[in-house]
C-alpha cells in the first residue's frame, strides 16, 4: 500500500483488509467493488480508503452526481434529471437538498482550496447552491493551472479535497483544514 496518511491525526495508515461495496456508475447495473481499510498505529482508528472517484455513502459515481448537480444547479426539476439519469427521483432530490442545506459551508470550503491554490479573489456570479458549483469549477481550475495534467476531473477533485464528505449528513466543513 502506498503511504497515506491518517485524516485525524496524520499518522501513517497501514493496509487492514477492506470491504465490498456496490457503485452504480452511468448507465450500467450496480457492481461490487473492494474497499481497502487503512488502520492508524497513532490513533488507533481505521480509516476506508475510497477512491476518487466515490463519495461517502453514496451509491453513484461522482460523474453521475456531478451531471445531476450541474443539472439542477440550471434550473432543471429533480424527475426530469433522475429519469433522464434512470435514478429514482429521491436520490436527485437528496443530492441537491444536501448541497443546499450545507450551501454555504461547502461554499466557503472549496474557496478555501482555490485560494490556497492561487491566492487571487474568487468572483462569484451565482449565490445559494449554484454558488458551490461555481466555487467548485474555479478551485478545479486553479488546481489544473497549477498542477497540470495529472489532475482528475472535477467531480472526483471534489471527492479527492473533501474526503469523500461533500455530501455527508455532517455539521462540520468537509474539508480538512476548513473554516
Amino acid at each position: 500500500m502506498p503511504r497515506v496518511v491518517c485524516p485525524g491525526c496524520r499518522g501513517q495508515l497501514r493496509g487492514w483488509g477492506g470491504y465490498w461495496r456496490w457503485v452504480r456508475c452511468e448507465r450500467q447495473p450496480a457492481q461490487r467493488i473492494w474497499i481497502r481499510r487503512g488502520w492508524c498505529a497513532r490513533c488507533r482508528r481505521t480509516q476506508a480508503l475510497l477512491p476518487s472517484f466515490l463519495f461517502a455513502r453514496r451509491l453513484d459515481a461522482d460523474t453521475v452526481i456531478g451531471s445531476a448537480l450541474e443539472q439542477a444547479a440550471a434550473g432543471n426539476g429533480g424527475r426530469p434529471i433522475a429519469q433522464g439519469l434512470e435514478l429514482p427521483h429521491t436520490t436527485v432530490r437528496d443530492w441537491w437538498r444536501r448541497v443546499k442545506s450545507n450551501g454555504s459551508a461547502l461554499v466557503a470550503s472549496v474557496l478555501a482550496v482555490a485560494t490556497s491554490l492561487d491566492p487571487a479573489p474568487v468572483d462569484l456570479g451565482t449565490d445559494g447552491a449554484a454558488a458551490v458549483l461555481e466555487a467548485l469549477a474555479s478551485a478545479w481550475q486553479r488546481a489544473r493551472q497549477r498542477l497540470g495534467t495529472p489532475t482528475p476531473d472535477q467531480w472526483a477533485f471534489w471527492s479527492l479535497v473533501s474526503g469523500g464528505l461533500a455530501l455527508a449528513a455532517h455539521t462540520s466543513p468537509p474539508l480538512p483544514g476548513g473554516p
